[in-house]
């Protein structure tokens, strides 16, 4: 997906750009996984001299074809999201075609991920900080790459204050901070800027099976202590008084991606761009596997594990 923006200290929204300004393509954006509904992102990249509204996507005709064969459409979910009702297998390959009236057609190919081993977690608490330990089985004989994921998933329960008035009610939000300052293979991804500026050039958390293939590694994260609590609580209104029980609840969710070559390439381009200094980006061209387009068309197969917290009564 590309993201193209222009910071201005002027207000004005004509801008004096004399060079060419490149036509509007297609932009693709997929993760295909084995057994599961194909879905896309797809939409119409725009440039920051471009004052006209955004261009609606309801026009947009997507197609799927698995192993060369026609499969079936991608259907409209809204917010330029699609889905089909096909579960592609591993090592089929998966190619989506999108289309729209005046513009090139954009077209991205992948082989679905096959299986890797089941990871194995072991988790010690330091009084503050959670130390993970994951077990990554590598069995490939050939380059495989993969990407780390570390998921708090945080449901509260509690009042809120809508139009003025009080409402109980429950919210899901999710943080993906993680320390990986420990890590042998993680650790060391900061380059340095022209400037000097050390930057993480691997906010993605991805990497190869260069350092274990077909061998086992343990690789090393700490995080916050997901700490789940509840407690009584009240409001009052017009002299009433409402109690209820306020919750927050921790869910860690904690996988291992593998991922094909053209998702690393994407997410490591893409990681790099987005970590510089935004006055004074160098030129990074972001990878893209998508012809006549921008965009991504990749492939995963995920291993998850899922660690819920002990609720802790608080008076």
């Amino acid at each position: 997906m590309v993201c193209l923006t222009c910071c201005s200290c002027n207000n004005s929204e004509e801008y004096s750009f004399k060079g060419e300004v490149p036509d509007s393509r297609l932009v693709i954006y997929s993760y295909v996984e084995a057994d599961s509904l194909i879905r896309a992102e797809i939409l119409k990249s725009r440039t920051y001299t471009d004052n006209t509204e955004m261009d609606s996507t309801q026009d947009i005709m997507s197609h799927i074809y698995v192993n060369e064969n026609y499969a079936g459409e991608l259907h409209s979910i809204g917010n330029n999201c699609y889905l089909s009702n096909i579960r592609p297998k591993a090592g089929d390959k998966i190619t989506i075609k999108a289309s729209c009236p005046g513009m090139e057609v954009a077209t991205g190919t992948t082989i679905v991920c096959s299986p890797f081993p089941d990871i194995q977690l072991d988790t010690v608490r330091n009084g503050s900080t959670l130390q993970l330990q994951i077990r990554v089985k590598d069995n490939g004989e050939t380059v495989n790459y993969y990407r780390f994921v570390v998921e708090n998933e945080i449901f509260s329960y509690d009042c809120q204050w809508k139009d003025g008035h009080p409402e109980l009610g429950s919210t899901i939000k999710y943080t993906y901070d993680v320390d990986l300052s420990g890590d042998e293979l993680l650790s060391g991804d900061v380059i340095s800027t022209v400037l000097g500026k050390e930057i993480n050039a691997n906010p993605y958390q991805v990497f190869t099976n260069k350092t274990f293939s077909n061998k086992e590694y343990i690789l090393h994260a700490n995080v916050d202590y997901p700490y789940s609590y509840q407690r009584e609580s009240w409001y009052i209104v017009e002299g009433d008084t409402i109690r209820y029980v306020a919750k927050e609840i921790h869910r860690l969710r904690v996988k291992i991606l593998r991922i094909d070559n053209s998702l690393f390439d994407y997410l490591t381009t893409l990681g790099i761009y987005e970590k510089q200094p935004d006055m004074y980006k160098e030129p990074v061209s972001v990878y893209s596997n998508v012809r006549g387009g921008f965009g991504v068309v990749g492939s995963c197969f995920t291993r998850e594990i899922v660690v819920d917290f002990p609720v802790h009564e608080i008076k």
